[in-house]
């Protein structure tokens, strides 16, 4: 049971983190949300920053999960960078909802330091899975830019990341799509 409790408290926090941002929520969200008391909240996760620290390393978990799918399905490096594309832009639409990574981001300077921390480390894991797959497209000759793997894969997440923001403000999940047509020419 509190196994249960404590995952419905972390999927009610990501969807807030999502739709809202992480300052844009308390306990007392969660508890009217949920329907539990503020204290239970704070059974589990003592501090917003400890329920914070805890909706990312869970987060990190999923886009490894995420990754290695797209890993095993495909060895194309153009397929795995659809697929990729494609998981913001379905999150996009299954709610209004932004990246997680996007909207922890947008609010890093009023992180705690164990949060911000963790947030470093998922960015970095996108960019260094987005290297591999990079690196493999250039030794397969499936693709042909200059300039370091490293710094393209920074672009691209960064494209995307930009890219969902500005999908939600203009209500409009094709801007996804926009950035993947820019981002797969900008490799080929």
């Amino acid at each position: 049971m509190s196994n249960e409790v404590s995952e419905k408290i972390l999927n009610v926090a990501q969807d807030f983190v999502m739709e809202r941002g992480y300052k844009a929520f308390s306990y007392r969200d969660l508890s009217k949300e949920i329907g539990i008391k503020t204290s239970s909240i704070h059974y589990y996760f003592p501090s917003k920053g400890d329920l914070g620290k805890s909706l990312v390393e869970r987060f990190t978990k999923n886009v490894k999960a995420s990754v290695e799918l797209i890993d095993s399905t495909t060895q194309d490096p153009i397929e795995k960078i659809r697929k990729y594309i494609r998981i913001f832009y379905e999150n996009l639409k299954a709610g209004d909802r932004v990246c997680f990574c996007a909207m922890l981001a947008s609010d890093y300077a009023n992180l705690p330091e164990d949060v911000q921390k963790e947030v470093i480390n998922l960015i970095e894991l996108h960019e260094r899975w987005l290297t591999t797959v990079l690196e493999s497209g250039l030794k397969k000759k499936i693709f042909r830019f200059s300039g370091k793997t490293e710094d393209k894969a920074k672009a691209i997440f960064s494209a995307l990341e930009g890219a969902t923001i500005s999908s939600r403000a203009f209500a409009n999940s094709e801007r996804i799509l926009m950035a993947e047509d820019m981002i797969l020419s900008s490799l080929t």
